[in-house]
């Protein structure tokens, strides 16, 4: 094989891994933001659609303890999430490219500097779910 041939054909193989990589982080990074803005504004039901069945099911049973919460209580958890910002500063990928981490940060009113978090997410049946929340 030619050292021209050779060149061509690394750099068009690199530049696939690198497409595939940088489609994997898009990916991953807008359901994680789907996720967050779900999870923060107290839609658990739409936020488990983000995860793996486990974590949904978590979610739907903190819901049901959301939902017997006493009205002006629950209204007021609802209002304090509500403002709650968040970015998503980082992607990680493991080897493997099937899990990966995210970090993002939590804006709220007294902490302009944000909180810093991660999450990890999972890719199952070809698509990435949140599989666990860390503080």
């Amino acid at each position: 094989m030619s050292g021209k041939l050779f060149k061509t054909l690394f750099l068009l193989g690199l530049s696939l891994i690198i497409f595939s990589c940088n489609g994997s982080d898009k990916g991953a990074r807008e359901r994680a933001k789907m996720f967050l803005d779900s999870y923060f504004s107290i839609d658990y039901e739409a936020a488990a659609g983000y995860c793996t069945p486990e974590l949904g099911q978590d979610l739907k049973e903190a819901l049901k303890n959301i939902e017997s919460l006493e009205k002006g209580v629950k209204e007021m958890i609802i209002k304090q999430t509500s403002e709650i910002k968040t970015e998503i500063t980082e992607v990680k990928l493991f080897a493997g490219n099937d899990s990966l981490t995210v970090y993002y940060k939590v804006y709220l009113s007294g902490f302009p500097n944000g909180i810093d978090n991660t999450l990890i997410m999972v890719k199952e049946d070809k698509e990435w779910k949140v599989a666990v929340l860390t503080r």
